[in-house]
């Protein structure tokens, strides 16, 4: 009896944790649970802060001055009630960088109140923290009533007009480029001008740069569409040869009506029946990408601030799900524009209690060109108004100190790749409402403005060597026709695998390294490399072979050329690759027994879908794994090629971090989180001289440096570990580990 009493005690405490984790991981605008109890904290008045108390705006440098922001919400007429008490706490914990949203003034007219408006929107957070710096928010979307003048200019979608403009509109561009250039010239001119840091550059739908679902069909759309297409075919007959159709032209093609995008078995579009698909979907998110190029080559050309303005947008969500019409897939334009930075919140999957968290998108590819990524931290917190009172606490239920182990996870994975980071109040309904919060995000930023000090004093603690680049294509997404699990299953799946596998992992699109602008790694895992021509497969293994790397290929590699071959599969990894003649189950078993998979384990997708590869036996190629329903079928092989690279094959769409943990192993990677008791498959974050552990589940963790070093916890000066070259930790679910190692004799100066 006593054994059922503990068995129910510990389903009880499991339920619990799964439950705050699906609190902690949802998706920051969803709807608020209901709130039936809740505890008010004591919490001294707030009043502001003289600016005798404070100073004046210091004049740190920029490259001692972390990238830390703080956004009280997105509406500049919101609550300023709520904003002012979290500003306030904020100025205390001396974060004094501030998102400040303001939207433009389009009537002409209007100037002298626009001007007013502008001026008092900084001027209010001033008065709260005389430190205080912006990055100005401006939302480009004109009002309702601006598209009475100018209907052409509204997108059209489901044969209704949408209150978003269509990017190739030269109606809004102008209006917006000439309504943009007075919020420019108004702020910088104006008393609080110095503090301006740039501009976060918005519109569309969800002011992300997206559509919504459904194909734009107005005549402004339609007009860049054609325009499109005569720059990609040039004549008739090339467009008809594509299209496979001898009535379409030119001058008469027609945006295609949009098809079923979740279709359960068919992972890709139809070719070239469907050619006309593939080519709007490219032209849609090359569309928003042209225009936001074109944006911040307007605000670059008219700001008077340095040249360390941040000119910035919500872009770059490659690793997520959402549609591959949706616009978001033209980061290629944008990494050669005069966009300085991207602003992107952590991936909406798997970001709950013990979570990875991932980026939503490749942050080396802005980052190697010295460029910036700023993730947005919108953790669900806990912390809400009671309507009666007006007073804040937090939901009866929710341990405050798992809400800040999400967060330094976050800020974890931003410290390790030298990213910026935003803590975000998304509605500005007071999430971050708690002094106790804001004590703790203070000692997170002296961690960061202490390892920028260490950085610029010690050139040896720049190296940022990593051992896996995690490759994406967008190119990949136009030729999708799959519903959103089987894309996560390939992408977010894929980055979290690399993120859980223990080593130190870049991230870049494929485009970088065939030009060889990412980083040499030992290892390359291409979660989509789907569209490859003979040339770039030529050049890519030149690559392979001049690095003796090794590859990792997802799936479908390189299938995609002129036309859809599975010989491309097999001229790419250099194995036997072929097709089943009909759609199948996946679902494999390994073969081998290792550290993290035991043989006959199984994993991979147990569903039908089509089109589906495996590997045929040959003599250079060994298994590593077979199909479930057809063990004389190789579901995932290595070989090494004469060249002098290494080919791994993986047939599934589906990667396991206990797979790819198999496969580095064998490749003989270093990693850093070994098993102990079990393999926990941890997010980690390692690059330079981080590492940086978010636990799974509690248990103990072997941490190996590859080295001796002195090791230090950033985040409790009174843990550290002098000359060793492994660690060992007791973590409990969720909890997040930071840690520095330096070399022997300088970390303990």
């Amino acid at each position: 009896m006593e054994l059922v009493y503990r068995l129910c005690a510990f389903l009880v405490l499991l339920v619990a944790a799964v439950l705050l984790g699906l609190y902690l991981g949802r998706v920051s605008v969803g709807d608020d649970p209901i709130v039936t109890t809740r505890t008010e904290p004591e919490r001294k008045a707030q009043t502001p802060a003289t600016a005798a108390e404070m100073g004046e705006p210091t004049d740190m440098p920029a490259e001692k001055m972390p990238p830390l922001f703080f956004f009280p919400g997105p509406e500049e007429d919101g609550d300023w009630e709520v904003v002012a008490g979290q500003v306030s706490m904020a100025a205390e914990a001396n974060v004094d960088q501030y998102v400040v949203s303001v939207s433009l003034g389009w009537d002409p007219e209007q100037r002298p109140q626009d001007e007013q408006r502008y001026n008092a929107a900084l001027e209010r957070y001033v008065a709260l923290n005389s430190r205080a710096r912006f990055l100005i928010r401006v939302d480009l979307n004109p009002p309702a009533q601006w598209f009475e003048q100018f209907p052409e200019a509204a997108m059209r979608i489901n044969g209704a007009a949408y209150p978003y403009p269509s990017p190739t509109s030269e109606a809004w561009r102008n209006a917006a480029e000439e309504a943009l250039a007075h919020l420019v010239a108004t702020v910088e001119s104006g008393d609080y001008g110095d503090r301006v840091k740039g501009y976060i550059l918005c519109a569309l739908y969800e002011k992300r740069w997206m559509f919504p679902t459904g194909h734009d069909v107005s005549r402004t759309n339609q007009r860049g569409f054609r325009q499109w297409l005569k720059t990609k075919y040039t004549t008739d007959d090339a467009l008809q040869s594509a299209w496979a159709d001898a009535e379409v032209t030119l001058e008469t093609a027609s945006i295609p009506e949009r098809p079923d995008f979740e279709s359960a078995e068919t992972l890709f579009v139809q070719l070239p029946e469907l050619q006309s698909v593939v080519d709007f979907t490219r032209y849609t998110s090359e569309a928003v990408a042209d225009t936001i190029a074109a944006f911040a080559a307007f605000t670059a050309h008219i700001t008077t601030l340095d040249a360390s303005t941040l000119i910035a947008a919500p872009y770059g969500y490659t690793f997520e799900t959402i549609a591959n019409d949706s616009g978001h897939f033209g980061l290629e334009v944008l990494l050669e524009s005069d966009l300085n930075a991207l602003f992107a919140p952590v991936s909406y999957v798997d970001r709950g209690l013990g979570g990875v968290g991932g980026p939503m998108g490749p942050v080396d590819s802005m980052t190697v060109r010295g460029k910036k990524w700023f993730v947005i931290d919108d953790t669900r917190t806990g912390v809400e108004r009671d309507p009666a009172t007006g007073t804040f606490g937090r939901i009866t239920g929710i341990n405050a100190e798992d809400v800040y182990e999400v967060q330094r996870r976050n800020f974890a994975m931003t410290l390790a790749y030298g990213l910026g980071l935003v803590w975000a109040d998304p509605q500005g309904e007071g999430w971050l409402h708690d002094s106790e919060q804001w004590a703790h995000f203070e000692r997170l930023a002296d961690v960061y403005a202490e390892r920028l000090q260490l950085l610029k004093n010690d050139e040896a603690q720049n190296n940022d060597e990593a051992v896996l680049t995690v490759v994406v294509d967008e190119s990949a997404r136009f030729y999708l026709q799959c519903n959103g699990r089987m894309k996560g299953a390939m992408l977010q799946k894929g980055r979290d695998a690399a993120l859980r596998s223990g080593v130190s992992v870049r991230f870049h699109l494929l485009r970088e390294v065939l030009e060889d602008t990412a980083p040499p790694t030992p290892v390359y895992l291409f979660l989509n490399a789907f569209c490859m021509t003979a040339s770039e497969r030529a050049r890519l293994h030149a690559r392979l072979a001049r690095e003796e790397a090794s590859a990792i290929w997802l799936y479908a590699p390189g299938y995609i050329d002129a036309d859809a071959d599975v010989a491309n599969i097999a001229a790419t990894t250099g194995m036997d690759v072929r097709m089943f003649e009909e759609p199948v189950e996946g679902g494999s078993a390994y073969l081998l027994s290792g550290q993290y998979m035991r043989a006959d384990e199984r994993f991979g997708l147990e569903e039908m879908w089509t089109p589906a590869f495996y590997i045929a036996p040959e003599e250079e190629t060994d298994f590593l794994a077979r199909y479930v329903h057809d063990e004389e079928k190789g579901s995932v092989a290595i070989v090494t090629l004469p060249e002098g690279w290494t080919s791994v094959y993986i047939a599934e769409p589906e990667l396991t971090p206990a797979l790819l943990c198999e496969i580095l192993q064998l490749l003989e990677l270093h990693i850093f989180s070994t098993p102990v008791e079990r393999a926990y498959h941890d997010a980690l974050f390692a690059r330079g001289d981080i590492v940086a552990l978010h636990a799974r589940q509690s248990g103990k963790r072997s941490v190996h440096f590859g080295g001796f070093y002195d090791i230090q916890d950033l985040l409790d000066p009174d843990i550290g570990w002098p000359q060793k070259d492994s660690v060992m930790l007791s973590v409990r679910t969720g909890e997040t580990r930071l840690l520095r190692k330096s070399p022997l004799g300088i970390g303990a100066q």
